[in-house]
């Protein structure tokens, strides 16, 4: 599988996880896309640039706990490994 089909995947992962995906930019052409999971007081955020640039952090009660990046697939998986 090359890295643009396991970055989909990925993603979809977190779709099917409660993540919410909003676009940054121009639909047709976006700067990013974020995608967001908020369980009462735990925020995981992932801002995807492209298959190999990712960020993420959780935040718990507004302040930062964790932060992770890499290639999409890399951080997806850190992220849902992440505890709840």
């Amino acid at each position: 599988m090359n890295v643009e089909n396991t970055s989909l995947a990925a993603l979809l992962d977190l779709v099917s996880t409660g993540f919410r995906m909003f676009v940054v930019g121009d639909p047709a052409g976006p700067d990013a896309v974020v995608y967001v999971r908020t369980r009462r007081e735990l925020r995981d955020m992932i801002v995807v640039h492209g298959p190999d640039e990712c960020e993420a952090v959780r935040m718990i009660h507004r302040a930062m706990t964790r932060q992770v990046e890499g290639t999409t697939p890399e951080v997806v998986a850190t992220v849902l490994g992440w505890p709840c």
